[in-house]
């Protein structure tokens, strides 16, 4: 994961390094452009594997499963 986060953030602080390359931009700017991005990047990351992980953990379900209506307490199956 630590890969795919140093590459998106390279590319997305891209026009700024760009800019430094050229000459027309700034190097402070492009360092905080770099590091924003990186912070929003990993938080992105680590929400994104949360909610997978949440997803993982959940019991799968049967196709039976899926089709039945659940009954609640104190319901019978044949209560409609």
């Amino acid at each position: 994961m630590t890969a795919i986060v140093l590459a998106v953030s390279l590319l997305l602080a891209g026009p700024s390094l760009l800019a430094v390359a050229r000459g027309t931009g700034e190097v402070d700017t492009a360092l905080l452009h770099l590091v924003l991005a990186l912070v929003v990047t990993s938080v992105a990351a680590q929400v994104v594997r949360t909610v997978v992980r949440g997803y993982q953990d959940q019991p799968a379900r049967t196709p039976a499963e899926a089709t039945e209506p659940e009954t609640g307490p104190g319901r019978r199956r044949d209560d409609r």
